[in-house]
């Protein structure tokens, strides 16, 4: 899709459709004051008389032949300043988005809402609410009426300010690299999972690593074994798709030495559960299993145009947990990476394994922060529901800065406690760790605790659960049924704003 900006008056723009976004319980702006009388009080008269409110996301087209240079004008509702925020702007611009694909427009001019948001953080939610919340999932679908859904193609920002045109252009940019790198990690996750493999994800690693300059290793089962990722290789070792370990490293010039920012990406390519068989409906969608590993190869993706000034690493453990005769059994014991031995008494608690290595190897790094993000257990959707993810940190400033990328992203995340009241619930009777607790309660915390027993003494580390997130089955304002990308905007953000403390 084409984006552009123009600084025109909007009521002499032509153009096939004109987006004029409307405050709630506000009288009309000059710009919706002009558009309103050219067509004769109409836009008031909606207001006054068809219940048009202008809460946040809601639409009415206006037909209006000859009356303005514009085919169709659409009111977008953008809801009461006071709760104004880039969340609610890219929610907004998402709806007006599918309004105009609904009445079959191919492009559409979008009037920049003047507001307390800068104009380049405005026109970078308007462009990814219009990218994401135009985004179908139909690389399967065969019928024509599929197929033939317009599809948009060019929209025109206009400034309000001729002095904002660069700034418009520049959130534009931010928002275009942001969507694209979220919409690459939906389309993995969504891919069904006999077309995706550990392997497949070694091959987009590799490809990213191409495309962006970087250094990229790729473990194979033999390498996993010699290199004592037992954790790892116990739970692929079952499946017909073995394990690969998955190393990404971008480095400014001059920094390659320098300790990274190491982001870890749960990659279950597919998990039955193994010998702990999960029940039918929660296998259905399993293949969102590696939603971990789409948000960290999604944003080593557009690394190269963001251009951090910050070293940053990426690393996936991937595995396929499967039913055979060489598949784990539960009460089997495997050491990790980092020497800790662990008794497996539930197979389907597989991803917290096959991190244990990730992050092991990670902490052997020496790192300024671990991040790791995984579609890591059930508790966490009865807790937050597919709101937000849930955040566990060892580190206050490393857990301030994840929330507030995700404030300003709307990847929203919610902390929660990491006390030692916790800390004995994962140790082990025969071994020094177990993989699940023996109780229900709490159960997003304790295998968080789990993946800390890992990660290295004074080593700032988040952990971030989006089990409930990376995959919905209901429309949302950004996303349709299915892969939401969740974390790849947050982790881009989180880099171009990283600050030493």
């Amino acid at each position: 899709m084409n984006f552009e900006v123009q600084f025109v008056a909007p009521s002499e723009f032509e153009t096939p459709c004109l987006i004029v976004p409307i405050w709630q319980g506000e009288e009309f702006n000059e710009i919706a004051s002009a558009i309103d009388e050219k067509l004769g009080g109409l836009i008031q008269s909606v207001r006054d008389e068809d219940g048009f409110k202008a809460a946040n996301g809601e639409v009415k087209v206006l037909y209006t032949p000859s009356a303005l240079p514009a085919a169709r004008v659409l009111l977008l509702g953008l809801g009461k300043r006071d709760k104004w925020s880039s969340i609610k702007l890219r929610h907004a611009a998402a709806r007006a988005a599918r309004a105009a694909r609904s009445i079959k427009r191919e492009e559409f001019a979008f009037i920049v809402p003047q507001s307390t948001l800068e104009a380049p953080e405005s026109a970078q939610a308007i462009t990814e609410g219009i990218l994401l919340g135009l985004h179908i999932f139909n690389d399967f679908k065969t019928d024509e009426e599929t197929k033939s859904l317009t599809q948009l193609q060019n929209v025109t920002l206009l400034a309000s300010d001729q002095s904002t045109l660069d700034a418009v252009q520049a959130g534009i940019q931010s928002g275009q690299l942001a969507a694209e790198a979220t919409l690459r990690a939906r389309a993995w996750v969504n891919m069904p999972s006999n077309r995706k493999s550990p392997q497949f994800l070694a091959l987009v690693a590799q490809k990213i690593a191409e495309e962006n300059n970087l250094r990229c290793e790729i473990w194979d089962e033999n390498k996993v074994r010699e290199e004592k990722m037992d954790a790892l290789y116990g739970v692929g070792m079952g499946s017909d798709n073995p394990p690969r370990f998955i190393i990404l490293d971008y480095a400014p010039p001059g920094k390659e030495q320098d300790a990274p920012i190491i982001l870890v990406g749960k990659g279950m390519s597919f998990d039955s559960g193994g010998y702990s068989l999960k029940p039918s409906p929660s296998m259905e969608d399993m293949k969102d299993d590696m939603a971990g590993a789409a948000v960290v190869l999604g944003s080593m993706s557009a690394i190269a145009q963001l251009q951090p000034n910050q070293r940053v690493m990426a690393l996936v453990p991937s595995a396929e947990n499967m039913i055979s005769g060489r598949a784990q059994r539960p009460g089997d014991i495997v050491t990790a990476r980092n020497g800790k031995t662990i008794e497996v008494l539930n197979t389907d608690a597989e991803g917290r394994l096959i991190l244990a290595d990730a992050l092991s190897y990670a902490t052997e790094q020496n790192p300024k922060a671990i991040i790791d993000f995984a579609t890591l257990t059930g508790a966490i959707g009865v807790a937050l529901g597919q709101v937000c993810a849930g955040l566990v940190a060892n580190d206050d400033a490393l857990s301030a800065k994840i929330v507030q990328s995700g404030e300003r992203t709307g990847d929203r995340v919610w902390a929660l406690p990491l006390w030692d009241e916790y800390r004995d619930a994962m140790k082990g009777t025969v071994s020094d760790l177990r993989n699940i607790t023996s109780d229900r309660y709490a159960g997003s915390i304790t295998a968080a605790v789990f993946l800390e027993k890992f990660v290295g003494e004074n080593i700032p580390w988040a952990h971030l659960d989006i089990a409930s997130v990376a995959l919905i089955r209901e429309e949302r304002p950004l996303s349709m049924r299915g892969a939401t990308g969740f974390g790849v905007r947050l982790v881009l953000d989180l880099l171009a704003n990283w600050e030493e403390d």
